[in-house]
């Protein structure tokens, strides 16, 4: 005898190796979800280790920023005309910085 396996929806078992009749959907998954706590790391803004979501929380507030990833999706800041970069001097400021600094 083989082995059967079911699902139970609203009170009917249905036979999961057949397709659902028609009007009957998928149950939606009703259990919590758990995340983990983030992994310590360095603070680049002044070099304290941080700790979990708790420290995470504490050291934005206290540095009055803003994580990157709470960023993503939002659109790209629209230039108003105002500020146009200098992408030349730009290039050489990184240029002398970079040459200065592997002349030491």
């Amino acid at each position: 005898m083989t082995k059967r396996s079911y699902i139970q929806i609203d009170g009917v078992l249905y036979d999961k190796s057949q397709p659902l009749p028609e009007g009957v959907g998928r149950p939606q998954s009703k259990t919590a979800s758990i995340m983990g706590d983030l992994p310590d790391f360095v603070s680049p803004i002044d070099g304290s280790v941080v700790n979990g979501r708790k420290g995470m929380r504490e050291h934005c507030k206290q540095h009055n920023v803003v994580p990157t990833a709470d960023l993503a999706g939002l659109p790209p800041k629209q230039m108003n005309g105002e500020y146009k970069p200098d992408r030349q001097a730009i290039r050489e400021t990184i240029k002398q910085t970079i040459d200065g600094f592997y002349r030491k």
